[in-house]
């Protein structure tokens, strides 16, 4: 008596589909990952000393035309040595600046052991004054935002709404000083911010 043995058919996997569905996860992930971007701040450091005679053009500035930020070490935010809020601190510059857009400064003195994301917040907080302000002057004088102008009426713009801002970066760090000693001031660096390059 002969005995038939079955057959086992292994099913087959089908990887047809199997590149289409990684190309689809690896735009899936490719779209909502997100990228850590390096953000920039456009300062024009002050001119090296040198022999030869150089030539600066300084204007004199009264206290009412200034606005005086210091950042702390405990990352307390002051302006004119009183502490303020963030909060509607954008207004406050843009309207310091609407009142007088040429004739005024605005001085950012950090501590050196101030907090980056602090001093980056000021900063965006000042930026974000002068754009919402020559926003507004374009819209007077072409009808139009400061992002749609070409680049002559942005330069009007800007020479009738300049950025005047002054940062001072202290160096050293204060150490007692004995009664016979007097204090020393700290080595500052200044870089005004006239649409220059980028630090």
């Amino acid at each position: 008596m002969l005995i038939k043995r079955r057959k086992h058919i292994v099913p087959e996997l089908n990887t047809t589909s199997t590149a289409d569905i990684s190309f689809m996860l690896l735009t899936f992930f490719l779209v909502t990952t997100s990228m850590d971007v390096d953000r920039g701040l456009v300062r024009q450091l002050p001119p090296l000393d040198n022999d030869k005679e150089q030539t600066i053009d300084a204007t004199e500035v009264s206290r009412e035309n200034t606005m005086d930020f210091k950042l702390t070490d405990s990352g307390t935010l002051l302006l004119n040595d009183k502490p303020i809020a963030t909060k509607n601190l954008r207004l406050k510059i843009a309207d310091f600046i609407r009142r007088r857009p040429t004739q005024h400064v605005i001085y950012v003195n950090p501590d050196p052991a101030a907090s980056y994301n602090a001093y980056f917040q000021l900063e965006d907080e000042i930026m974000a004054a002068y754009n919402s302000v020559r926003n507004e002057m374009a819209q007077r004088h072409y009808h139009r935002p400061y992002a749609a102008l070409n680049e002559k009426q942005r330069n009007h713009v800007r020479d009738l709404c300049p950025q005047h801002i002054s940062e001072t970066y202290n160096t050293t760090v204060a150490t007692p000083a004995s009664d016979s000693q007097k204090p020393q001031p700290p080595s500052a660096t200044t870089a005004n911010n006239k649409e220059g390059g980028k630090r």
